[in-house]
């Protein structure tokens, strides 16, 4: 990308493992016929990416229409499949931009964490002060990944640091308007204010149901992990101290993983 001064984005990455993967021989044709005439232009790569993107979306989604032969029905399913694979390594590739840009401009310091990019507890800080300064009613979700410790055991704390980090994405995308900080190795929690019980218990079922459905698979082998889940406790703080109320919803997140795991308590 580099060589033909490709704009390093995350969907352009998606693009290029597509190409080198060779599984998508119109694709890699088009990009050498662009080299071997007027030269791949970032627009030219970008037009090509959306349009496999658009291509594999179809036959998934019509393999009636497709122009295989009924007998190859499972090449549209293989396709579809690695077009998620895809917009899962596209998510995982912009994280790393983002972190490495973050790194370049100071953005990840002392009040992040450096796995996630969540904030840590010093960060934290200025999210519970200002709760605090408020004087209200406010709610703390702590979530906890499910069998993480035996996930290290088993495949190695870098799998269990994707898994992390993973789902600090899903947090980010149940709880657009909150920041989620990483409370210690596997507790996130998130103090929100002025919102009910009800509301926020859905956006918590949305996070794991997110996580459920992500398929995490090994680096290399592309042997899957199985489903990988997560739990969490929500607790109403006014009136306590935070040590406290973050101490009442962490029982109550080591009583709902030791039960099974998968849920919200509340």
């Amino acid at each position: 990308m580099e060589y033909h001064q490709l704009e390093p984005s995350a969907f352009n990455y998606g693009t290029a493992l597509a190409h080198l993967s060779g599984s998508y021989k119109i694709l890699s044709d088009d990009i050498l016929a662009s080299i071997e005439g007027a030269g791949l232009t970032n627009t030219r790569f970008v037009e090509l990416g959306a349009a496999q993107a658009a291509a594999a979306a179809t036959l998934a989604d019509h393999p009636g229409t497709s122009p295989v032969d009924a007998d190859d029905a499972s090449i549209v399913q293989r396709v579809a499949a690695t077009e998620r694979s895809l917009a899962e390594l596209r998510e995982q590739v912009a994280r790393l931009l983002a972190t490495g840009a973050a790194g370049r401009t100071g953005a990840v310091d002392a009040e992040h964490d450096e796995l996630t990019n969540a904030l840590n507890q010093t960060g934290a800080r200025r999210v519970l002060d200002k709760i605090a300064a408020q004087d209200q009613r406010y709610a703390l979700l702590m979530f906890g990944i499910d069998g993480l410790p035996g996930i290290n055991r088993i495949y190695g704390n870098s799998v269990g640091d994707n898994i992390l980090n993973a789902f600090a994405t899903k947090l980010a995308k149940a709880f657009p308007d909150q920041e989620a900080i990483r409370w210690s190795g596997n507790e996130f929690i998130l103090a929100i204010p002025g919102q009910t019980m009800t509301a926020l218990r859905a956006q918590a079922e949305e996070a794991l149901q997110l996580l459920q459905g992500r398929k995490f698979k090994l680096r290399g082998s592309g042997e899957a992990i199985g489903t990988v889940t997560a739990s969490a406790a929500m607790v109403a703080g006014h009136g306590n101290g935070i040590e406290w109320v973050i101490d009442e919803a962490r029982a109550k997140l080591q009583g709902v993983m030791l039960a099974g795991g998968n849920r919200v308590v509340h």
